[in-house]
């Protein structure tokens, strides 16, 4: 599990993924080991995520504690729970769950 903060770096890099909702998208600005910036589109607003909540998601995949046929509410429900970062998770749960996607699509 040690490879994947510099996973999500190289995968996030001035990259666009996809969201659930059809047609929607995610335009990565910025990322680094801290933190991860997504640009505001016509179909989402601005956000900055912190990378060890992006690594919680991961991780709880990994662990499967969550499940990719889960929606961003689920998810979230479950992770939280334990998180030190339980107050970011609601606000960014549907960028987040693309980047749980777009992580599987690429690593798994």
């Amino acid at each position: 599990m040690g490879n994947i903060r510099p996973q999500l770096v190289s995968l996030l890099h001035q990259n666009t993924i996809d969201g659930s909702v059809k047609g929607k998208s995610y335009d990565c600005i910025y990322v680094d080991e801290h933190c991860i910036i997504f640009d505001l589109n016509t179909q989402s607003k601005k956000a900055m995520i912190p990378m060890d909540v992006a690594i919680e998601w991961i991780k709880s995949y990994i662990t499967e504690q969550i499940y990719p046929e889960w929606g961003a509410k689920l998810k979230m429900s479950v992770i939280k729970e334990n998180s030190p970062w339980s107050t970011s998770h609601h606000s960014f749960s549907s960028h987040l769950n693309a980047i749980l996607r777009a992580y599987i699509e690429e690593y798994e």
